[in-house]
């Protein structure tokens, strides 16, 4: 699996599915953990493309970080 692809997860039923954001390693397990965000339809939205700015991985996996810091 890469970043950019369009998963499930076994846990609920394969409904939902999820786009792989990135990846990371558990410091303490070893364990290879992907960054998911949720796919749902009813948050798709048109825009301008002249409306969008870019967003850095760093400035991404920064939103995230607080939830996997114990």
């Amino acid at each position: 699996m890469k970043i950019g692809d369009i998963v499930t997860r076994r846990i609920y039923g394969e409904d939902v599915q999820f786009c792989i954001l990135g990846f990371y390693t558990k410091q303490t397990t070893g364990e290879r953990v992907a960054i998911l965000a949720i796919l749902d339809p009813a948050l798709i939205v048109e825009a301008s493309v002249d409306e969008l700015a870019p967003v850095s991985p760093r400035d991404l996996f920064a939103l995230t970080t607080n939830l996997y810091t114990h």
